[in-house]
């Protein structure tokens, strides 16, 4: 190995604790293939690190450290050599990220480490979930030893983006109320709707889902991922969203009420993936695989895929994966709960959304949340306590709209002029 690329390991190995505990045995299995002066530099520094446990290496103490503690009998011309190869790999900047040399060293390392996970998935001591997200990690790695940085001086690309934002497909909310408020939605958003258990969410996203169906062509579709409700009753709730039937009336000849619901929004309109045990590993898969035009989450806190996270950490990891799903793919509409907080409230506000305090909020360009007033029965208030969707009307941006709820035949109903506005 040439001397530089020697300089390079060396100086990634020692740039902390942790680059230390990760890649010192890849280096150490290879160091056959390292001059005799490295060999030794790299066998000595585990006793250097056990004595002294060091945040950060620094190959200047640890030459003084080699040449009189470590190695007190060494000559003066061996000394020199060892704290001149220090003294140049301490002032050494720091290899990038997509240097070659640290991107092999990234790649057999995570080699190393998914290879022996899924050896004990064989023998039965680690589930294959974990694995799956090692290999997530390994690809967002490779992502960032790649990525490229560029600075836009250029009008003319910038005109385009927006060119290809303004003419991106939109589609837009069933209700006039909703409309002022948050405006069309189209590839990149991530909206939040937020309320407590019964308060409408399903009701909501069915009469939307159905909605948005309507507005794309053959072969389009909306993709509703459930981990909530029984599949057969999210179904049954967007057939009464769609055709204004009761639940009795759709009972009373299933096949009949299929057959219309079909020709009222054309088959495969709404696709319905459920699974109580979904990751987040799978929503990424299916929607590669589906390409749908809407994508629809019930019950976002309740995904898997990152246990090896805790807490609040998980859920703003959560948030930040699905936001960069939107990006790529389609808006996103997902739902979560609202806290004990919220009970008998009007217009909840972003602090009453369930790990509020994590940067969901941040992540979401819109936080839609849905409250009621016990006495008030079927009225439902909603209100954007967050909101930056490009479309919205500046005026009802903050808005808060009272909206009729017919659960009996899941529609959302206007009260145009009857809406209470908060700012």
């Amino acid at each position: 190995m040439e001397t530089d690329l020697e300089a390079k390991l060396l100086k990634y190995l020692t740039l902390d604790r942790e680059n230390w505990h990760r890649y010192n045995s890849l280096v150490g299995a290879k160091i056959e293939r390292y001059s005799k002066e490295y060999q030794s530099i790299i066998s000595s520094l585990p006793d250097y690190i056990k004595d002294y446990d060091p945040e950060v290496i620094n190959l200047e103490e640890y030459s003084t450290w080699y040449c009189t503690i470590s190695h007190p009998s060494i000559s003066d011309t061996e000394a020199s050599t060892i704290k001149a190869i220090c003294h140049r790999v301490h002032q050494m900047d720091e290899p990038p990220q997509d240097d070659p040399v640290i991107r092999e060293l990234s790649i057999r390392h995570w080699a190393t480490t998914i290879s022996d996970m899924a050896y004990e998935v064989t023998i039965g001591k680690r589930k294959m979930l974990e694995v799956e997200e090692a290999v997530q990690d390994y690809t967002q790695e490779m992502q960032h030893h790649e990525k490229q940085y560029s600075f836009v001086n250029n009008d003319a690309l910038i005109f385009e983006q927006l060119e290809e934002r303004k003419n991106a497909d939109k589609y837009e909310w069933s209700i006039p109320e909703l409309q002022l408020m948050m405006g069309s939605i189209c590839k990149g958003d991530f909206i939040i709707v937020g309320s407590r258990p019964d308060g409408g969410k399903t009701t909501f996203l069915s009469t939307q889902a159905v909605h948005f169906a309507k507005q794309l062509t053959e072969g389009e579709c909306v993709l509703w991922f459930n981990n909530e409700e029984a599949v057969s009753k999210v179904r049954s709730r967007q057939m009464q969203a769609a055709l204004k039937w009761t639940t009795k009336e759709i009972e009373q000849d299933v096949g009949k009420s299929i057959e219309s619901f079909q020709a009222k929004l054309g088959k495969g309109k709404i696709h319905i993936y459920d699974d109580n045990a979904m990751t987040v590993y799978d929503i990424a898969n299916i929607t590669r695989q589906v390409k749908p035009k809407i994508i629809i989450i019930d019950q976002l806190w309740k995904l898997g895929g990152l246990e090896k996270l805790q807490g609040i950490e998980r859920f703003a990891k959560l948030a930040q994966f699905i936001r960069d799903l939107a990006k790529e793919h389609a808006p996103i509409i997902a739902t979560t709960q609202l806290d004990g907080s919220a009970d008998g409230v009007k217009y909840p506000n972003m602090g009453t959304l369930y790990n509020s305090k994590t940067s969901v909020q941040g992540e979401a360009d819109c936080i839609l949340t849905i409250g009621q007033d016990p006495e008030e029965g079927d009225i439902r208030y909603f209100r954007c306590p967050k909101n930056k969707l490009s479309y919205a009307d500046p005026q009802f941006r903050s808005a808060g709209a009272a909206i009729k709820l017919d659960k009996e035949k899941a529609q959302l109903i206007s009260l145009i002029g009857k809406q209470h506005r908060v700012n």
